[in-house]
């Protein structure tokens, strides 16, 4: 099994729910499953996300855990916005594919990947994940009533996890009232100087502020300054 999350190693509580998870649905007959614990407002396959695997061999890991290769993984952001549960081949059928995503299916192919379930799974806080499943064979409607209740057990696990997450509490930036206020307009969409309006101050403190914002975000523009602010709840979009 593998884990690519720093924070969480052996022993971990979430790390132990996954682990549970993947011992349950085996025993039905899964042979291996993914899980993607992103944080909220990202792509299931960012750089963010943090992926459980179990059942799969280790040169496929190895292979899919490459941040360029794993980006090109057309399933999980489609499933994520469609909302519902779909198998694989009806995601690929489903959307346009670039030439990114034709490369990572035909390496998928040879690899031996036939079919599986794709599972968006939802929690509080918009802190929600990709969940995949796999048979070992092409999915059919006949398999429905086998799968729905192992869908039941990821979606009660990740909520699980969800509050795991929440009463752990992350590490967030102390924002002053003035750069919250200020993040908040960025998010609003607001320039410099339309800031410098509302708040009553010169463009330069603006300027001041933004870059302070930016240093403890960690961050090099207003978009990713918006992402990680909506991530951490330091702002709501309202």
């Amino acid at each position: 099994m593998v884990f690519k999350w720093n924070p969480v190693k052996e022993g971990n509580s979430v790390y132990l729910e996954l682990n549970n998870l993947s011992d349950q649905l085996m025993a039905e007959g899964v042979t291996a499953i993914s899980y993607h614990l992103t944080p909220p407002f990202y792509s299931q396959v960012s750089k963010r996300s943090s992926v459980f695997h179990a059942g799969y061999p280790q040169d496929i890991i190895s292979t899919y855990l490459d941040p360029d290769f794993m980006e090109s993984d057309p399933i999980p952001d489609h499933v994520m916005s469609i909302g519902h549960v779909m198998t694989w081949k009806q995601v690929i059928a489903d959307q346009k594919l670039t030439e990114k995503h034709q490369n990572f299916l035909k390496v998928s192919i040879e690899k031996g990947f036939i079919d599986g379930v794709a599972v968006p799974l939802f929690g509080p806080q918009s802190r929600n994940s990709y969940f995949s499943m796999n048979f070992g064979k092409a999915i059919s409607s006949e398999d429905e009533a086998v799968v729905r209740p192992l869908i039941g057990l990821a979606q009660s696990c990740h909520r699980r996890i969800c509050a795991i997450i929440n009463q752990a509490g992350e590490s967030l930036p102390v924002l002053s009232e003035r750069e919250g206020e200020v993040l908040y307009w960025i998010s609003r969409g607001k320039s410099n100087g339309d800031m410098a309006t509302i708040l009553a101050i010169s463009e330069a403190t603006i300027d001041t502020y933004i870059r302070r914002l930016f240093k403890k975000l960690n961050v090099h523009d207003r978009i990713s300054a918006v992402i990680v602010g909506l991530s951490s709840s330091l702002i709501k979009l309202r």
